[in-house]
């Protein structure tokens, strides 16, 4: 007789599902047909159950458990144990020689497993714990150097090194690190190296060589940056000035549209000092002049006659190497091309988050022995990588050890949801509301969604906010009413919410799918709706007539208010 023929089912509710309460019913799972099972796939998110051994399952990462994700569970489980009897009893606690280590993954598991115990003292144990696993899981994660090659400052012995880790951090970033604060990753070390050439690089273009006064990049010497600056600020002025004496050489009727129109005059309030700045401001430097000479002392904007007399002397005159009462457009030509180095190599800036370091400290973290240091602290994350790797696989195992039966009883099969003293994975608590107990209550991620399937069911449903307060986040449950009547359900209503942790936490109702719940309910509900159409056309047609109303009066009064006769209505 086949495995298929033996298979058991009981009825819960008015369906059969499949008798899953051993070992060998969780191998016949494998068998049966996935038309047959209560669930094909689930959210992960909407499942009571240990959130590793979820992750696990979900091996796409979707947030979606399918039905091919747990029979491959099933037979990597049975792959890996070979003493079962831990499964049948939903035990965390794993005996080393119930592994299989015929299987590779096996032998792996029985090495990490042995190795576990001995760093915890228990190398003559015969069995391990998922505690233990995760207390060591843990101690190898918060190690300062991570797996993924992320080190924290504390891995490094010297304090120069430590302290290059926590600048490398500081200035380009750093990588997450498991024990949750940031750490230098490969990338991070090299993406800090190259910003640190690249600012020396470009500092060193802009120093003055030895013996020198001056430099292309620097043309006035250490007073150049403060010279630009000047030059800078009126050197739009200055282009403008000397375009509009280009228009007015080339056309003199040109001169008579440059400066205030007579409307802004006009509108101007001379009262108000602040809006006197700004028309003197946006008015021209000079009158323009068809010989192209700006004079520096004579008849100058007022609002910009004193920077124009610190360009001249701190400017001007140092870079034309002459007295410049006036300045022509080929000399301001010379002074823009004069300058034209620095403003390049101010605007090629390079290194920029490496720059508060500053350039002593930078040279010397160039030197190779700090990225050296952390190359070999990042070397020793194979180590780790390799120790984690074993660990997670007896994580596994014993995860799917304690939990896969349960959910193959809350997935293949759903007996505990018929069972009033038991839980199914699914169910998040017990609503307390309108003097009753609603006992089941899903989990809902995407309300619109499954409010739209929710209609179709014909089943009243509230979606109840629930609120743990503190640091948790409110979340939603769909709670079906399947008995009484509405009564007093209404959004706004609020109640208690016990959640399978036992805890009463605060709760709205948010939304209903209102269908009839009782069967005179159902009887009455067609005679509702005629009702509330009927009232709905009454109340539009008086409302209708109200306007009607309420405009004739209205043009009553306005025709007795000139005097006229009314309109008959």
């Amino acid at each position: 007789m086949s495995d298929r023929k033996r298979m058991a089912f009981r009825r819960f509710g008015r369906t059969h599902h499949l008798s899953i309460s051993t070992a060998d019913d969780l191998a016949k799972v494998l068998d049966l047909d996935q038309a047959h099972w209560v669930a094909t796939s689930a959210p992960t998110a909407t499942l009571s159950c240990d959130a590793t051994f979820l992750r696990f399952l979900d091996n796409d990462n979707r947030g979606r458990i399918l039905a091919c994700e747990v029979s491959e569970a099933i037979r990597w489980l049975f792959s890996n144990l070979r003493d079962r009897t831990g499964l049948t009893e939903g035990s965390t606690s794993l005996r080393l020689d119930g592994i299989n280590i015929a299987d590779q993954q096996g032998e792996r598991i029985h090495g990490s497993a042995f190795k576990m115990l001995d760093r915890l003292g228990l190398a003559d144990s015969p069995y391990i714990t998922l505690d233990q696993v995760r207390q060591v899981k843990a101690q190898i994660e918060s190690m300062s150097v991570s797996e993924a090659g992320v080190v924290l400052p504390s891995a490094a012995d010297d304090d120069e090194v430590k302290q290059f880790i926590a600048d490398i951090v500081a200035t380009v970033g750093g990588a997450a690190h498991p024990s949750g604060p940031a750490g230098v990753g490969q990338g991070q070390l090299d993406e800090f190296g190259k910003q640190a050439k690249a600012h020396l690089d470009w500092t060193a273009r802009g120093q003055i060589p030895q013996g020198q006064s001056k430099s292309d990049v620097m043309p006035l010497g250490p007073r150049t940056a403060e010279a630009f600056d000047l030059y800078s600020g009126l050197r739009h002025k200055i282009d403008q000035y000397f375009a509009q004496c280009e228009a007015v050489a080339f056309e003199p009727r040109a001169a008579e549209l440059i400066g205030p129109r007579q409307a802004d005059l006009q509108s101007l309030d001379l009262t108000d000092p602040q809006a006197i700045a700004e028309f003197v401001k946006g008015s021209p430097l000079a009158k323009p002049r068809s010989d192209r000479v700006l004079r520096l002392a004579d008849n100058v904007n007022p609002y910009y006659s004193a920077n124009l007399a610190k360009l001249r002397t701190a400017v001007l005159e140092p870079a034309l190497g002459e007295s410049a009462a006036t300045l022509s457009d080929v000399k301001w030509s010379k002074v823009k091309q004069l300058f034209a180095p620095y403003e390049t190599w101010t605007g090629g800036k390079a290194g920029t988050p490496v720059e508060p370091l500053g350039v002593q400290k930078l040279r010397a973290y160039l030197d190779p022995k700090f990225a050296g240091a952390v190359r070999a602290l990042i070397a020793q994350s194979a180590k780790t990588a390799i120790a984690l790797d074993g660990i997670r696989l007896t994580e596994k195992l014993l995860l799917y050890q304690a939990n896969l039966l349960a959910l193959a009883n809350n997935f293949v099969s759903l007996p505990y949801l018929y069972d009033p003293s038991a839980r199914a994975m699914v169910e998040m608590g017990t609503l307390v509301m309108d003097g009753r107990h609603f006992n089941l209550a899903v989990k809902v991620h995407d309300r619109n969604r499954h409010s739209s399937v929710a209609k179709t069911s014909n089943i009243c449903v509230l979606y109840v906010e629930v609120l743990p307060g503190g640091d948790e986040q409110k979340y939603e449950v769909a709670v079906p009413v399947t008995s009484g009547g509405k009564g007093n359900l209404c959004v706004g209503k609020r109640g208690v919410f016990i959640d399978i942790a036992s805890r009463e936490l605060d709760a709205r109702v948010v939304q209903i799918i209102d269908n009839p719940i009782s069967i005179t309910e159902a009887l009455v509900s067609p005679f509702q709706r005629i009702a509330r159409l009927l009232t709905g056309k009454i109340e539009a047609m008086a409302s209708a007539a109200e306007k009607k109303l309420d405009t004739t009066t209205a043009t009553a009064t306005g025709h007795r208010q000139k005097g006229a006769q009314p309109p008959h209505p």
